[in-house]
């Protein structure tokens, strides 16, 4: 996270708020295969294991889960369409968080028993 923290700093001021702002770009953004060669470049030189930006918005989203972070609002965050999407995508992470609340159930009803 340092390195996309310098990463981010470096990038130029842009009104549109982007990340990976590009004013010679029709959408002023840089395109996906171009972000990604750019992601590519940047974690090889940092010895670290390649992962596309599809693939950060993944680990984002995870994140985020993991972290107990409202679906609803990583949902918005994402651009889905409707909540059932996030659900959908991210099944996985949900049904592993099921089991850890489930834990945590069990943990106040027994501190209930007297």
């Amino acid at each position: 996270m340092g390195h996309f923290k310098k990463l981010f700093k470096n990038m130029p001021t842009n009104i549109y708020q982007l990340v990976l702002y590009s004013p010679t770009s029709k959408y002023k953004v840089n395109s996906n295969t171009n972000a990604n060669k750019l992601l590519k470049k940047i974690l090889t030189e940092l010895e670290i294991d390649p992962i596309t930006m599809h693939g950060l918005r993944h680990t984002h989203a995870s994140v985020l889960l993991y972290e107990n972070v409202s679906t609803y609002y990583i949902s918005e965050r994402l651009g889905h369409e409707d909540i059932d999407t996030t659900l959908r995508e991210y099944t996985h992470v949900i049904k592993e968080l099921r089991e850890k609340d489930e834990q945590e159930t069990i943990k106040v009803f027994e501190k209930m028993i007297v």
